[in-house]
């Protein structure tokens, strides 16, 4: 496979200039392109989808769907493991691995309160607070947000269930659900396949769908009734949940405002069963 990227770059020379705006918008957002729709692309750069086919046709492709298909064979592996901890490898030094990893998460958390207003994260906290029934899912780097998450709101409200998107266990479930129901799903690229089916079963039966996601274009993002976006960058090759916890903990501190009455009696309640059960270890007075 040639990449879509450089096919654009050796053929912009002989373009129109209509075109030529579409292959600079392309190359400057080409993990937005590689989930848009054509007549998304075309609103973007203010041209017509018929400029954008006329590209595709003139640097070798059938269609947009040919040229996206080829554009996302790149993404995944650009996001591949491997191929991200090669890169971090190339670009730093022992001496400086600290520094860097404090600067890359400090910028990370700052980036986190950008790109998600408070008016965002207060839906989504309502949603959480006014539903039924309340599920939290995920898949393999994720997993540890889905449960600090599920943990938490199980403690102070209840009616909260984590559900692993990588078993079949989840049909059992998404059957019941109904529009009173919140699911919330944490995923970073690479998107797990059995997480989006989980989710667009749910999406089928109304239920309310809370994402904690990477990129604006991840392919969670149609499904989203609130979207959250949490930049998972590393100095090595895994998804980093650093931005991510940062996040849930505020929805949990904000949830524990919301609701004081109730979850201050539901907290004393469960401290009243775990001291029955000696459950936490004091220092014995000598």
């Amino acid at each position: 496979m040639n990449n879509p990227l450089e096919k654009l770059k050796e053929h912009v020379g002989s373009l129109p200039r209509s075109q030529k705006l579409v292959v600079d918008y392309i190359i400057g957002h080409y993990t937005e392109v590689g989930f848009m729709t054509v007549e998304q692309l075309a609103t973007k750069v203010g041209t017509s989808t018929t400029t954008v086919m006329r590209l595709m046709a003139n640097v070798g492709y059938s269609g947009y769907s040919d040229f996206q298909k080829n554009l996302q064979i790149v993404l995944r592996e650009e996001s591949a493991p491997q191929i991200r901890l090669e890169e971090n490898l190339r670009n730093r030094t022992h001496s400086e691995g600290w520094r860097r990893h404090y600067e890359l998460q400090l910028d990370q958390i700052q980036r986190v309160t950008e790109l998600n207003s408070e008016e965002n994260l207060a839906e989504a906290v309502k949603l959480i607070t006014n539903a039924r029934n309340r599920y939290c899912t995920s898949v393999r780097s994720g997993l540890p947000v889905a449960q600090y998450l599920t943990h938490n709101l199980n403690r102070m409200i209840g009616q909260t269930k984590l559900t692993l998107a990588d078993s079949s266990d989840w049909a059992d479930d998404v059957i019941s659900f109904s529009d009173q129901d919140v699911l919330i799903a944490v995923s970073y690229s690479r998107y797990g396949s059995r997480l989006m089916d989980y989710v667009n079963h749910a999406k089928k039966k109304g239920t309310k769908i809370i994402t904690i996601t990477d990129k604006l274009s991840s392919p969670l993002t149609p499904y989203s009734d609130v979207m959250i976006t949490c930049p998972a960058d590393s100095l090595a090759s895994h998804n980093s949940i650093v931005s991510s916890i940062f996040v849930v903990d505020y929805l949990i501190s904000a949830l524990s405002v919301e609701k004081s009455e109730s979850i201050s009696k539901r907290l004393t309640e469960v401290d009243g069963i775990l001291k029955d059960m000696e459950y936490h270890v004091y220092k014995k007075r000598e």
